[in-house]
């Protein structure tokens, strides 16, 4: 088709009174493909043409393998995903928002896959049309910026790999200004934030910068253990409450690992035939001591040994008062003395930061009128030091 009948086509579509939409944008996409691909040869342009007409026929459809059990309700929160979480299930649950990209940023194994296959199982309810991918599985004609387009949104996992693909990441650029004018919305997720990812476009980091990110942060003991408790649910397995705490302690894990450590007590307790026991637990998943550093560990055990008491219990959830008070000595100890960041101490006990503060605000006032925790705590610091 020659430009100026392409252009007659255009003049027609605008001025229709026909109440097809479709058709009509249909129409117009044939007029796109022919007069600004005007270089590529007839074959390729019908080709194009016809990819992107059957895509967007199938306007409630989806492209990629959606997992069905990874959905909003089987995702444990918690303070270092809260609003990650959040974010993704109102993004794709109203039409309308105040940003067309969201991207989120976590290392493996941290709930980034599953929220946008949680996103993909509510788009599928609502009927929404979109495409799951990973760059690295695009197909050579779906990665093409007229078949995307046609989609009402884009999840998109493992962006870091755009850096092995030139081509890939000139469609990108292509679909995110798309995006930016609010056809589409896009959901990134990567372990790396979009100004680190190297080998690629200026343009293009630039124009991911620009999207709305959130961090997913670490585990700490507290949304392990509710995680440990999920899947064991899941996995119809039955553990004592001391045996989950214990495999939630495990802070090197994510949730992969947690997962790993997990079925290897299902498949422990199923040959054995018996429930699985702390001290058969602690054999098996080979448990490192729930410290933050190599660093704090003896000062944990100075601690426990001026208290008469485990650094397992320690740092458990007992709240036996003298495993509190010893508890709480550690707290202030590593608070007041060692500077460091409540936050961290919160990570280490499996606490929020306020449970931090009163334990600290508690000890402090305790040494001004009892001298014997005073010389304690002076004793466990100067042993330390």
């Amino acid at each position: 088709m020659s430009r100026s009948k392409a252009a007659g086509r255009q003049l027609q579509i605008l001025n229709s009174e026909i109440d097809e939409p479709v058709t009509q944008q249909l129409d117009l996409l044939s007029f796109v493909s022919d007069y600004a691909l005007a270089d590529l040869s007839l074959r390729e342009k019908q080709t194009r043409t016809t990819i992107a007409r059957q895509n967007y026929s199938r306007n409630s459809s989806s492209h990629g393998y959606v997992d069905k059990n990874k959905t909003f309700e089987t995702f444990c929160t918690g303070d270092s995903n809260m609003f990650a979480a959040v974010s993704v299930k109102q993004f794709v649950q109203n039409d309308k928002s105040s940003f067309q990209i969201l991207f989120l940023k976590a290392e493996s194994g941290l709930g980034k896959t599953h929220l946008l296959h949680a996103a993909a199982n509510e788009l599928s309810a609502r009927k929404k049309s979109f495409y799951l991918s990973s760059p690295l599985t695009m197909s050579a004609l779906l990665d093409h910026f007229h078949t995307l387009k046609t989609y009402q949104y884009l999840l998109i996992d493992d962006i870091e790999e755009l850096e092995k693909n030139s081509e890939l990441q000139k469609t990108f650029g292509q679909i995110l200004d798309y995006a930016q004018t609010g056809q589409m919305k896009i959901i990134l997720t990567g372990s790396k934030l979009p100004k680190e990812l190297n080998n690629c476009d200026e343009r293009l980091k630039g124009k991911l910068s620009a999207s709305l990110i959130h961090h997913l942060a670490g585990l700490n003991s507290v949304l392990a253990l509710e995680i440990v408790k999920a899947k064991s649910r899941a996995l119809d397995l039955i553990l004592p409450e001391n045996v989950k705490e214990l495999v939630a302690s495990q802070l090197d894990f994510n949730v992969y690992g947690l997962e790993s450590a997990l079925l290897k007590l299902k498949n422990i307790s199923d040959l054995k035939k018996s429930p699985v026991t702390i001290e058969l637990a602690r054999q098996e998943i080979q448990v490192k001591e729930k410290t933050l550093t190599h660093g704090i560990r003896p000062l944990l055990v100075d601690v426990a040994n001026s208290f008469q008491i485990s650094v397992e219990n320690l740092l458990s959830h007992n709240r036996r008062k003298d495993y509190s008070i010893a508890r709480h000595t550690a707290m202030f100890i590593l608070r007041e003395k060692e500077n460091m960041n409540i936050m961290k101490i919160a990570e280490l006990f499996g606490r929020d930061h306020s449970s931090i503060i009163y334990a600290c605000e508690k000890i402090r006032k305790e040494i001004e009128t009892d001298q014997r925790l005073k010389k304690k705590i002076e004793h466990i610091i100067s042993c330390y030091n």
